[in-house]
C-alpha cells in the first residue's frame, strides 16, 4: 500500500513522532479490511528491491510492488520494514504488529492490487492466533473485520433502491456485484452472504 514506499513511511514515522504518541503504543495493526497476503517473511524488509533475489519464494510479488520500488510487497514484509523506519526514527520505539488475515487467504485474485472493495474470488485467510512466524514482531494474526461484511454497496442495493454512498471504487473490475451473475452488495458493514460464501470456498485457514 501507499505507506510501503521508502518516502511515505518516512512521512509516517515523522507523524507518530510529532505527535509523541510512541511511548503510549505497544504497535500497530495491518492489512485492516485489506486483502494483502502475508506471503513468506524475507531476511530484510528490502531483500526483494531491484530484482536483488529473484526466484526466492518470499520475493513473490502478485502486485509488482518491488517494480515500483516498494519494498512492502507482502504483510510480512511491510511488517519488517515498519518496524525498522519506526526503531530507527523515534528513539526507544520498536512497535509490535497485529496483522488482519479475515480476508488475505488469497495472494493474487485481484487484476489491480488498488482495488480493496468486495474482492471477488477473495478467501479468509490465517486463523486468529499467536502463533506467528516471528513471535518478537508479530504479535498475533486476527481477524480485525469480521468475514462477510460489505466493503460497500453496489450502485444499486439488495432492494433495488439506489445506493446513496456509492463508492466508484466499489464498481471496479474486481468487485462483486459487477458482474450480471453477481447479486449487489449491500452497505458497508451489512453482511454479504455472497461474499462470506465464496471466502469460505476459498479458505487458507492453515
Amino acid at each position: 500500500g501507499w505507506l510501503g514506499w521508502k518516502d511515505s513511511m518516512k512521512d509516517y514515522v515523522a507523524t507518530i513522532r510529532d505527535l509523541s504518541v510512541s511511548s503510549h503504543l505497544r504497535g500497530f495493526a495491518t492489512n485492516v479490511a485489506g486483502y494483502q497476503a502475508l506471503g513468506q517473511m524475507c531476511p530484510t524488509y528490502d531483500f526483494c528491491l531491484n530484482n536483488a533475489n529473484p526466484g526466492h519464494p518470499c520475493c513473490a510479488d502478485p502486485c509488482g510492488l518491488t517494480s515500483q520500488w516498494n519494498p512492502s510487497h507482502n504483510e510480512h514484509n511491510y511488517a519488517l520494514h515498519l518496524r525498522k523506519a519506526m526503531s530507527e526514527g523515534i528513539s526507544g520505539f520498536v512497535p509490535h504488529i497485529i496483522i488482519d488475515t479475515g480476508r488475505n487467504g488469497i495472494a493474487d485474485e485481484r487484476s489491480q492490487c488498488k482495488n480493496w472493495c468486495n474482492i471477488r474470488g477473495a478467501g479468509v485467510g490465517l486463523l486468529p492466533t499467536t502463533k506467528t512466524v516471528d513471535k518478537d514482531l508479530i504479535d498475533a494474526y486476527f481477524w480485525l473485520k469480521t468475514p462477510g461484511e460489505s466493503d460497500g454497496c453496489s450502485q444499486t442495493l439488495p432492494d433495488g433502491k439506489r445506493c446513496p454512498r456509492y463508492d466508484t471504487d466499489c464498481g471496479s473490475e474486481d468487485s462483486m456485484g459487477t458482474h450480471a451473475d453477481e447479486p449487489p452488495a449491500p452497505e458497508a458493514g451489512q453482511w454479504f452472504d455472497y461474499q462470506i460464501k465464496q471466502l469460505a470456498a476459498n479458505a487458507k485457514l492453515q
